[in-house]
């Protein structure tokens, strides 16, 4: 009455990349919107300037990230 153990299923590659991409993606920007204007809070900004610095940060690295991609696409 041996049962067998069936062999486990791999792990799907593709499910852990973006996992770990999601995880450091919301490290990311809790650090950006939370932890940055609290520790330099130079007179106290309002949160409207410290969303619009923000996301002109967030605007910047996405357009170096879309242009390293399409540079690496294109060689």
């Amino acid at each position: 009455m041996d049962d067998p153990k069936k062999p486990e299923p791999p792990v799907n590659d593709k499910l852990l990349v973006y996992s770990i991409i999601g995880l450091l993606a919301i490290g990311f920007l809790s650090v950006l919107f939370i932890a940055v204007p609290w520790l330099l809070h130079d007179g106290s900004p309002s949160w409207k300037e410290i969303l619009i610095d923000d996301s002109i940060i967030i605007g910047v690295i996405i357009m170096f990230v879309y242009g390293f991609y399409m540079n690496t696409k294109m060689h």
